[in-house]
């Protein structure tokens, strides 16, 4: 049996089967391009998430750290905003401010990194910075119970007592444990320009 070569003078293949072998053949290509871009994509978001999650989680055990330092004496309330003075404490607030800042590099939608960023500035007294911050978290979500809280207490800490009434509000009406705590940081707010006051009579 003689071997059959295809001979292009003898043989013509239609012009209607060329251009279906061609379509075929370029919607085969693009399939695979859309499958190796959409594998590729996926990696980088999985890549982007665990780096995300490393450098929170670094940023969350900087900010337990600087909360063990100032356990006693200090209060999480913004009453008593006041910058850190422990030099220890403060520097491990800014490692977890840098920690946050990487996590949102990666991750610019999580708001838990942006809520404590908030806690962070406000702990280092960059209120304007702590505003900011929280403001983005609840962007997000606009129910995220936690940044409601900890934005009232910066609004305690800005001597703004009417927006922190309105986040009070918010998250009573969130039925939130968090409204609890507000609560407790606006009554001693009270109690606090009620005692300065006093002081002032006294002079």
């Amino acid at each position: 049996m003689r071997l059959r070569f295809f001979n292009f003078k003898s043989e013509v293949i239609p012009m209607k089967c060329f251009k279906s072998v061609i379509c075929l053949f370029s919607f085969l290509i693009l399939i695979s391009m859309n499958v190796y871009a959409s594998e590729s994509d996926s990696d980088d978001v999985d890549a982007n998430n665990e780096k995300a999650n490393r450098s929170f989680n670094s940023g969350i055990d900087h900010l337990h750290k600087a909360k063990q330092i100032l356990i006693v004496g200090d209060s999480a309330f913004a009453y008593n905003y006041r910058a850190t003075s422990d030099a220890k404490a403060k520097k491990e607030y800014e490692k977890a401010v840098d920690a946050f800042k990487e996590t949102l590099e990666h991750n610019p939608a999580m708001k838990e990194a942006y809520n404590n960023l908030g806690f962070c500035y406000r702990k280092l007294g960059k209120l304007d910075e702590s505003l900011k911050s929280y403001k983005r978290a609840l962007k997000f979500d606009p129910e995220f119970a936690q940044a409601l809280e900890y934005l009232g207490e910066t609004y305690l800490a800005m001597d703004d007592l009417e927006n922190a009434n309105i986040n009070l509000f918010k998250l009573t009406n969130l039925k939130s444990a968090y409204a609890d705590t507000l609560a407790h940081a606006i009554n001693k707010y009270k109690l606090n320009q009620i005692n300065k006051k006093l002081q002032v009579g006294k002079k």
